[in-house]
């Protein structure tokens, strides 16, 4: 019987360490995945308007209504990068003063209230921007587009 176990032992005793470096191999790849997934490039937020674009476009569109899309989606792009260059300043007003040892809390709140003022104007013309797109859709396209609008982005799609 001894002499069983003893020359069943180092191949029994090669398995287990040939296991042993699967798992820590497994083990390290999982946790490097991990890692990367954590640590990797963070992808920037897809304005709503782009969500909107790409929902709009699975709507099977009319000759008229592709073009009073891309007129959305460029009128769009062009109030975003607008909205930017006018509050780009303000922000940086905001940052400047609250470096200072004693920040002025009225002019940071003036400066804000601005800002937010031009994000209020931003909206409007952007609510009038998707208006104008959105009386192009027949019920049915409206009905799904709506649909598609309110889904949350990353959410799973309902059948």
């Amino acid at each position: 019987m001894t002499a069983d176990i003893s020359g069943r032992g180092p191949r029994h005793g090669w398995a287990i360490w040939i296991a042993l470096a699967l798992s820590l191999t497994l083990n390290v790849f999982v946790a490097g995945g991990l890692f990367w997934s954590m640590m990797g490039p963070r992808h920037a937020p897809e304005p709503p308007a782009e969500r909107l674009v790409a929902a709009a476009r699975t709507l099977d569109l009319t000759a008229d209504q592709q073009a009073a899309l891309r007129t959305f989606a460029r009128t769009a792009r062009e109030l975003r990068r607008s909205l930017g260059e006018t509050n780009a300043p303000i922000f940086r007003q905001v940052w400047t003063e609250l470096a200072k040892t004693q920040p002025d809390q009225a002019a940071i709140a003036k400066l804000t209230d601005t800002a937010l003022d031009n994000r209020r104007t931003f909206q409007g013309k952007m609510t009038a921007n998707l208006m104008t797109f959105v009386a192009t859709l027949n019920p049915d396209q409206r009905q799904r587009f709506a649909e598609l609008a309110m889904r949350r982005p990353g959410a799973p799609q309902q059948h």
